[in-house]
């Protein structure tokens, strides 16, 4: 897939500034209990796998938005430089108090080539890699970064399940979609009607916050994150497929469905 990398970096700017002081409750599959939860225990059994020398644990939050990681990271008692190439959201990270050190960092989309070799004990991202053009490059870049013994951990993107679309989950997205709770408030959303008329007449591919990698022909391929991340020095430690909750779900049929199917992949390397 061929980008106007100049073209897609303004837009995915444009679209988080934008978005930025209501991300969160735009956000309802990540902004729940359940979510917060299962990430919160996550990021611990990652950090517990971190086998650098460093007293003090500094990890980057890369592609911050509004500070989801950097609030675990920080309460677990990491530094936390936040990352983004959205000056609104690092303006509302700055805005917030943490337990630890919380720096910020603007990106230029390209490369994080201002943050020096081995100088990080950890390189988190979460719901990132697919607004990334060339997501396999960025992965190089957090392998340099890293201390011998530090970590890349990489959440919520989808898994190869959910690409494959396979019998169990499209049953479990029938009966999800018959019992969960409907949003009215997006039929209030004008936005959601542009978006509607975008994608309907102009461009299938339109998304309204820049995302790019998330079409069956053009995903993220754990495979071949694997490979790089592999061929660069690393190890896979800590690797996991789960089901998604989303804040309308019917809670009862999740339950049902959350240790059959999955739609969400987690993956932890460390560096050798």
């Amino acid at each position: 897939m061929i980008f106007n990398l100049s073209a897609t970096l303004e837009s995915n700017i444009r679209a988080h500034n934008r978005i930025a002081k209501k991300y969160e409750n735009i956000h309802g599959e990540i902004y729940n209990s359940n979510e917060q939860n299962r990430l919160h225990d996550d990021l611990l059994k990652a950090i517990s796998l971190i086998t650098t020398t460093s007293n003090t644990k500094k990890a980057i939050d890369f592609g911050c938005g509004a500070g989801n990681l950097t609030k675990h990271l920080s309460s677990l008692g990491v530094e936390v430089t936040a990352c983004d190439i959205s000056q609104g959201f690092l303006d509302l990270i700055t805005s917030r108090t943490y337990e630890a050190k919380v720096e910020t960092l603007k990106l230029n989309g390209k490369d994080i080539s201002n943050i020096p070799d081995e100088s990080i004990d950890m390189v988190a991202t979460y719901s990132v890699l697919h607004h990334v053009p060339d997501y396999l490059s960025i992965l190089k870049e957090f392998h340099r970064v890293l201390k011998k013994g530090g970590i890349i951990y990489i959440d919520h993107e989808s898994s190869e399940e959910y690409w494959r679309q396979e019998n169990d989950y499209n049953i479990f997205k029938l009966e999800m979609k018959k019992k969960s709770r409907i949003e009215i408030s997006k039929y209030f959303m004008l936005n959601n009607y542009f978006d509607w008329v975008i994608r309907r007449f102009f461009n299938k591919r339109y998304r309204r916050e820049g995302d790019i990698h998330v079409f069956k022909d053009d995903h993220i391929e754990w495979r071949k994150v694997i490979k790089t991340l592999v061929s660069e020095g690393g190890e896979i430690v800590f690797e996991k497929d789960y089901l998604l909750f989303k804040r309308n779900y019917n809670v009862s049929v999740y339950n049902k469905y959350q240790n059959k199917i999955s739609d969400t992949h987690l993956l932890v390397i460390r560096k050798c």
